[in-house]
């Protein structure tokens, strides 16, 4: 006698794996994606609603999966759904220029912004944090998210202090806004602060940039005053 399919959610997700096994993620439509990726953050409640209401708030499957955490919080998308939707773009993103890390060294300002120049869009909600050696070369290079200085901070030091970096640069992307001579007096605190505290620890913050409009701006003198 035949097995009578499984129901509800956890059926539907055994469904939805084996259409990947057999057919491949090609065979499912945007929503289905967004529905598996979802899987992981909700583990068991349908997340086809969700997935739908993504799509229609944002327009496409990749503005959900470019779009910043807050605009997805925004979209009511809970912590758990934010972490898991972050996955695709990042993986994206390191591929994209998985040939550059490891081998990078950041002799002078021309070869960081050439660099910068090669990454993808600018996080708008977030600082690039380059973690290097005492050769100058790239351990890491991170997006952390950009709240209160002393969270923002907090979360730089301790990833670099697990990688062993001994200098550390900043580069905060506005994309086509200008920014100010000197930076932004947000700006100028979280970098004093990420500077002395690092000091503290044995590691130098060479400089905290801020970009934007074909303008860069280096904080360094205001590091150092």
């Amino acid at each position: 006698m035949k097995k009578p399919a499984a129901t509800g959610p956890g059926g539907h997700r055994a469904r939805m794996r084996q259409r990947i096994r057999m057919a491949g993620a090609y065979s499912l439509a945007d929503y289905e994606l967004l529905e598996v990726l979802l899987f992981a953050a909700i583990p068991r409640r349908d997340t086809k609603p969700q997935a739908k209401a993504l799509l229609a708030h944002f327009g496409s499957l990749a503005a959900v999966l470019d779009a910043s955490p807050a605009r997805l919080r925004a979209a009511g998308l809970g912590p758990r759904g934010v972490a898991v939707m972050a996955c695709p773009a990042l993986a994206a993103r390191r591929l994209a220029h998985a040939d550059l890390r490891g081998r990078v060294l950041f002799t002078d300002m021309a070869a960081l912004l050439a660099y910068c120049d090669r990454l993808p869009n600018h996080e708008p909600d977030g600082v690039r944090l380059f973690c290097l050696d005492s050769a100058g070369q790239l351990l890491a290079d991170e997006v952390v998210p950009l709240g209160a200085a002393a969270p923002t901070c907090r979360a730089m030091l301790t990833r670099a202090l697990e990688l062993h970096a001994v200098s550390l640069i900043t580069v905060r992307d506005m994309g086509a806004d200008l920014p100010p001579p000197q930076g932004s007096a947000v700006d100028q605190h979280w970098s004093r602060m990420l500077y002395t505290h690092a000091r503290l620890m044995g590691m130098d913050v060479q400089d905290c940039l801020v970009r934007g409009g074909g303008r860069t701006v280096s904080l360094r003198p205001v590091l150092r005053a």
